[in-house]
């Protein structure tokens, strides 16, 4: 009683102390996205029920006196594609306060936590080999986990092969605004889903892509800022074709492409599929059963990649990238993309909210920030397409036997998390130590509102294209043509998949 009395007492002290921090350091309140929403971490900060509007009118609605873990451990699997620190879940690994206001709010978090459950957090990680431990444990009807915290491509795999529990079957407060109900309604499969993502931990907001742009450039060429263009609904792939356009120069002089040059765009193969969705084309739809369907070879479809392919692989003198092999040599094998532009030789950059704190921190050129482009002035809204190899999410193993424990305690740390979490990362992190002018911060705000998720089936398509398209490869319609067996035949063993492992 006196261990648990004293972790009380100091986890409100926590609680002060970060909550002053955030409040010195925070943005305006209320700030509005672009469709009148109020984006996450926008709320007065405080970390107390008052400091999110919503969170003032909804308590927690699970009584918690009843769990008792008896100081056990709470396992969470984690895990990715390779083993990379940049990509690293450090979140129930923390042992001490070290002055970082996101380390010291997690660490808050999981006291918090581990005093209202008297349980003990235990990360397991994974990295490569989360699917042999997962699939290992499922196989064998053993209760190992607690909760598994896949990246979001694994997500879609692992819950095809049946190794979840469907969300709707949980405890989780899924229409709450600590869970982001986006990811649901665009990745369930006739009405099951069996990941979630949201205010747990910020890792899920790692992958929104965005474009960053360097102010001194601009302001040496005299262009208009892209500020504007958001601000009067005019920010279109057109508009951005034509501030990057013929802004390549040979710096070194040596007649070659190459990272010592200068570019209108500096990128990398994933950017094409985000500005696809961000002009508002999907590649997959659902159907009135909620199964997805592909879209097909549009002919919206096909403008978009013209006018995409322009700068990215008919006219390398547009852009550096980091995965095609164009010739002159250019491509050093590593990442172009991510030296040219903090070093002050790319206008604009393609990257996710992490590659701010990855890349940028030192960067001695100003820069600012705006969405990824719309299609046209009258497209309705902006598209952030997460990234699926740097965005995690949550799921409940199928061998989980207390679902109804196990969901209350994640929906107590999503819950908690946005208390807390969220606005160190969003206000303190982001709009603060990383971004250098009010602009950025009010666009971060339709960023992270826009957040949008591309339904599982699609893959075989995108992977080829972007294969492809690496290659130098431009007919869209010859890649398409080639692929749609596999394409359909990817969606039938998805849909036989779900079937077979309900």
């Amino acid at each position: 009683m006196i261990m648990k009395n004293t972790i009380k007492i100091f986890a409100m002290l926590l609680i002060l102390s970060v909550a002053l921090v955030i409040f010195a350091c925070g943005p305006e309140p209320g700030v509005n996205t672009s469709d009148g929403a109020v984006a996450p971490g926008s709320a007065e900060p405080g970390g107390g029920d008052d400091g999110d509007p919503a969170l003032a009118e909804i308590p927690f609605p699970h009584r918690h006196e009843e769990i008792d873990l008896k100081g056990d451990a709470f396992k969470i699997l984690t895990g990715q594609e390779w083993a990379n620190d940049n990509l690293y879940i450090e979140d129930y690994e923390i042992e001490e306060m070290n002055g970082e206001v996101l380390n010291d709010a997690v660490y808050q978090r999981n006291l918090i936590i581990m005093e209202m459950y008297n349980l003990k957090f235990e990360a397991v990680q994974a990295n490569e080999r989360i699917r042999s431990l997962l699939g290992r444990t499922i196989q064998a009807g053993i209760d190992e986990y607690d909760a598994v915290a896949p990246l979001l491509n694994h997500a879609n795999s692992f819950a095809a092969d049946g190794y979840a529990v469907n969300i709707y079957d949980t405890a989780l407060s899924v229409d709450a605004p600590w869970w982001d109900r986006n990811i649901l309604e665009s990745t369930s499969v006739g009405g099951a889903a069996y990941f979630i993502a949201g205010d747990i931990f910020i890792k899920h907001y790692d992958g929104l892509p965005m474009l960053m742009f360097n102010k001194k450039l601009l302001a040496d060429f005299g262009l208009e800022s892209p500020y504007n263009f958001v601000e009067n609904n005019e920010w279109t792939i057109d508009k951005f074709n034509e501030m990057v356009k013929g802004f390549y120069l040979d710096i070194d002089d040596t007649g070659r492409k190459n990272r010592y040059d200068r570019y209108g765009f500096a990128t990398q193969v994933d950017y094409l599929i985000s500005f696809v969705n961000g002009a508002g084309q999907l590649f997959m739809d659902k159907d009135d059963d909620d199964l997805p369907v592909f879209v097909g070879y549009t002919e919206k479809m096909a403008s978009i990649f013209d006018k995409l392919l322009a700068h990215y692989a008919s006219d390398d003198t547009y852009c550096i990238h980091r995965d095609a092999s164009r010739e002159g040599g250019w491509n050093t094998g590593n990442t172009p993309a991510n030296w040219v532009f903090p070093e002050g030789r790319s206008l604009f950059y393609w990257g996710l909210s992490r590659f701010m704190g990855l890349y940028l921190r030192d960067m001695e050129d100003d820069f600012g920030i705006v969405p990824i482009p719309k299609w046209d002035s009258r497209q309705e809204r902006y598209y952030s397409t997460v990234n699926g190899w740097n965005s995690y999410t949550f799921m409940l193993p199928r061998t989980v036997t207390n679902i109804e424990r196990n969901s209350i305690i994640l929906d107590a740390m999503a819950y908690h998390g946005r208390k807390l979490i969220l606005p160190a990362y969003y206000e303190v992190c982001l709009q603060r130590k990383y971004t250098r002018d009010e602009e950025s911060a009010a666009m971060l705000d339709i960023i992270f509102s826009s957040a949008h998720y591309e339904p599982g089936g699609a893959g075989a398509f995108i992977g080829a294209l972007c294969d492809e398209i690496q290659k130098g490869a431009v007919n869209i319609a010859s890649i398409y043509e080639r692929n749609i067996g596999r394409i359909e035949q990817a969606i039938q063993d998805l849909m036989e998949s779900y079937e077979n492992n309900r």
